[in-house]
């Protein structure tokens, strides 16, 4: 019975088990199929992480690409920046009309109706600058020339008179430093003095200028040459300027000419070439100063003294001509100062001018040249003003009246009379 009931037992047993091995069959299959789900899904999940992966790296080198332009564009944006930076232009047009009754040997009726002046600098690097001027000058069509005081219609290209009226470059100079010295050379206007009573004028040349160590003065060295056709000569000489307390400022020069007092100045174009008589001499002085006392009250001066040997020109009707004029000065008081950022903004002013005879109308040196309005032999007043009616807009307006003397040989030559000139002009700055 013991036997039977362990065979039983143990019969009962393996069917169990048995049985337990059917039942985990489908089990397992069913664990199976979702393991092969999930890396199915993981599979496609990693494709699609590598199809966006691939799309980010697309995006990224078209960032990197973007960028990159970006990068240039921003240099060449600040290229460009730089090189407006170093290439300034400036300059204005200017409408005029004159009224002056002048009888000398001087081209008047003609002063520039329309003007156009245009100025240009590029830097170079840091210390030095490249320039250039030009000037358009348009005249009336008929006016009074130097040659014989007689009316003419000009003409525009006969031996190139008028190349200023043909917007060419006139001038060109550079200007930079060395340590401490600052240079100006080439071709330009200078001026020297206040009133441009020393030297006013287009000119070859060097200028050197330096500041004068634990003062507000600078020393200048300079040697210029005038261009106006026929004149020979140039002048070498040193300078100082600066402000020297109490609102006082000076300029003073000394130059000396490369020719002597008695030796010609060149060869006079207007008269067959003939010589030019010496009327400066071989040195000059000038002092100069400006002076402010009270507030918006300026008095500008310049003396120049010559030492020109003296003579007696000839004339008509038993009259002669002095030229024995070694001192020269201009005097000038401005109330306020124009300011061309401020509209309705003015100046008034008057000058005193003593300008001596001189045989070939030179002032000084070679001062006063560039105005076209101021000439030797005149002694007299200047009344005017200036207003700003808009922005970078000056309304120039001035009466002379002065003592002169006839320089043409019409019958007249060496009387006296009253040279009058009304000038109104506006320049348009930009």
């Amino acid at each position: 019975m013991i036997n039977q009931k362990k065979t039983a037992a143990i019969l009962l047993g393996l069917t169990m088990g048995l049985s337990g091995s059917v039942m985990a069959a489908p089990a397992a299959d069913t664990a199976d199929q979702d393991l092969a789900a999930r890396i199915a899904a993981i599979e496609a999940q990693q494709q699609e992480l590598t199809k966006q992966l691939s799309a980010l790296k697309k995006e990224n080198a078209k960032l990197k690409k973007t960028d990159k332009i970006a990068k240039s564009n921003k240099n060449a944006i600040q290229g460009l920046k730089e090189a407006q930076n170093r290439l300034q232009i400036k300059g204005f047009a200017r409408i005029a009309w004159d009224n002056d009754n002048i009888n000398a040997y001087v081209n008047r009726n003609d002063f520039r109706r329309s003007y156009l002046d245009l100025e240009g600098s590029y830097k170079v690097n840091d210390r030095w600058t490249a320039n250039f001027q030009c000037e358009t000058v348009q005249h009336y069509a008929k006016y009074v020339t130097a040659e014989k005081n007689s009316a003419k219609y000009h003409p525009k290209d006969i031996d190139h008179k008028y190349d200023n009226e043909h917007g060419t470059i006139q001038r060109a100079w550079v200007e930079g430093s060395i340590g401490k010295v600052n240079l100006d050379v080439g071709r330009r206007w200078r001026s020297l003095g206040y009133n441009f009573v020393f030297f006013g004028n287009e000119s070859d040349g060097i200028m050197l200028s330096t500041p004068i160590p634990k003062t507000k003065l600078t020393a200048k060295a300079f040697y210029l040459t005038p261009t106006d056709r026929g004149f020979h000569f140039s002048m070498r000489g040193v300078g100082l300027e600066g402000n020297v307390g109490h609102g006082l400022e000076i300029r003073a020069a000394y130059g000396k000419l490369n020719v002597g007092k008695n030796e010609s100045l060149g060869t006079n174009y207007w008269d067959n070439d003939q010589p030019y008589d010496n009327s400066i001499g071989s040195q000059a002085f000038l002092l100069g100063a400006m002076w402010n006392p009270v507030k918006n009250i300026f008095l500008l001066g310049d003396y120049v003294r010559t030492n020109r040997e003296s003579r007696v020109g000839a004339a008509e009707g038993g009259r002669t001509i002095n030229y024995d004029g070694r001192n020269t000065y201009a005097i000038q008081m401005n109330y306020r100062w124009p300011d061309l950022n401020s509209p309705g903004s003015f100046q008034l002013y008057t000058r005193y001018f003593n300008y001596p005879n001189n045989e070939n109308d030179l002032v000084g040196v070679f001062g006063d040249k560039q105005d076209g309005a101021f000439h030797s032999g005149n002694r007299g007043w200047v009344f005017g003003f200036k207003y700003v009616p808009a922005k970078n807009v000056e309304w120039d307006t001035f009466y002379m009246t002065a003592n002169a003397t006839k320089l043409v040989w019409d019958g007249h030559r060496g009387e006296k009379y009253r040279h009058n000139m009304l000038r109104t002009r506006v320049d348009f700055h930009f």
